[in-house]
Order: C-alpha cells, then sequence, then structure tokens
C-alpha cells in the first residue's frame, strides 16, 4: 500500500520526516507520467536535500521515496504528486 498526497501536506511532512529520522539516506525516484521521459534519482541525506529537489518540479511530477536500507518496504513507499 502506498502514501499518496500533495507535499505540502501535514501528512505528507510526517511521513517524510519519519523516514528520514529512522533510515536515512532516502532514494528519491522523480516520475514524469504521460511525458516520455525516463525518472530521475537523487539521494537525499536530509528534507533540505528534499526540498531543493521539490522546488524545481512542476505539475504532474510524482516523487517516490524510499530508504535504500529496504529493499522491499512493508509499508510501501512514500509518493508525492505535483
Amino acid at each position: 500500500m502506498s502514501t499518496s498526497f500533495l507535499p505540502e501536506t501535514d501528512t505528507a511532512r510526517a511521513a517524510t520526516a519519519a523516514l528520514f529520522a529512522e533510515k536515512p539516506p532516502v532514494l528519491v525516484e522523480v516520475r514524469f507520467p504521460k511525458m516520455g521521459t525516463s525518472p530521475d534519482w537523487f539521494l537525499c541525506e536530509d528534507a533540505a536535500d528534499l526540498d531543493a529537489i521539490l522546488d524545481r518540479l512542476g505539475p504532474g511530477a510524482e516523487v517516490h521515496l524510499s530508504s535504500v536500507w529496504d529493499v522491499t518496504n512493508p509499508a510501501g513507499p512514500v509518493v508525492l504528486r505535483r
């Protein structure tokens, strides 16, 4: 089960903060649905690194967050949509 929400919500902040607090670093996959391009990948050590990525994204982008230590995440990935 994945969590999906806009990055400005309290739920999004809580989920990303928990991920950075419990299992850093965080692997960030930025997908561009319906745009015909391959995803971009980033490795973030803290929320400030993620904020810099989110500031550059336009509408329609999807950001998938997961810990690099969890090959399979039983709780599901954190997904942000712009």
